[in-house]
């Protein structure tokens, strides 16, 4: 759509055949953000998947020809992922207000959503693909619960605060409990 909108922003962007990262193609181009690549599979001469844009210093998720990992060397990946969040996460000021709390539970969940991207696009073992899925779903589980909380903590009502707490001890309980399985050291 954008580059309907804007065609000469797009005229800058460079492809290179590069099967080291598992993409057919690694293309280049400049965006609003600054630079920015993307990876590129094809099959004859369509392109059949596409990875999304980082920044060009940044790392592509997994491509399609990427052979699967070994359990050990996808949970140190995964759990790599799972501590910057940590450490993000334990980087956030501490709440001197309602207000500031509300604040830093919405950007626990942006943190959260970004984590599960990356960890969405490193490629599981063949045979950890359903446990990788179920892990990631209580991800999911786990930002539900927070907004439930966020919603019953704005609302000021005590009974719903007490049961958006239980739920969210029990969906990161379940999330914990899903990593661990992966041998995983995330922690919600």
């Amino acid at each position: 759509m954008q580059r309907k909108l804007n065609p000469t922003s797009f005229a800058d962007i460079r492809c290179a055949a590069d099967r080291s990262s598992d993409w057919d193609f690694i293309c280049t181009y400049t965006d609003t953000d600054g630079p920015r690549k993307i990876g590129v599979a094809v099959r004859g001469r369509r392109v059949v998947g596409g990875s999304g844009s980082v920044p060009v210093d940044g790392v592509l998720p997994d491509g399609p020809h990427m052979k699967a990992p070994t359990p050990e060397a996808y949970a140190r990946r995964a759990s790599r992922v799972c501590a910057q969040r940590a450490a993000s996460v334990r980087a956030l000021p501490d709440p001197k207000s309602r207000y500031d709390l509300l604040d830093i539970g919405e950007r626990v969940i942006s943190l959260e959503e970004l984590e599960k991207s990356k960890l969405a696009g490193i490629k599981p073992p063949d045979g950890e693909r359903a446990e990788v899925s179920a892990f990631l779903g209580s991800i999911d589980g786990v930002q539900r619960a927070i907004e439930t909380w966020r919603d019953a903590f704005s609302r000021r009502n005590a009974s719903d605060l007490l049961r958006a707490q239980a739920r969210l001890t029990a969906a990161r309980r379940a999330s914990n409990a899903a990593a661990r399985r992966l041998g995983l050291s995330c922690r919600h």
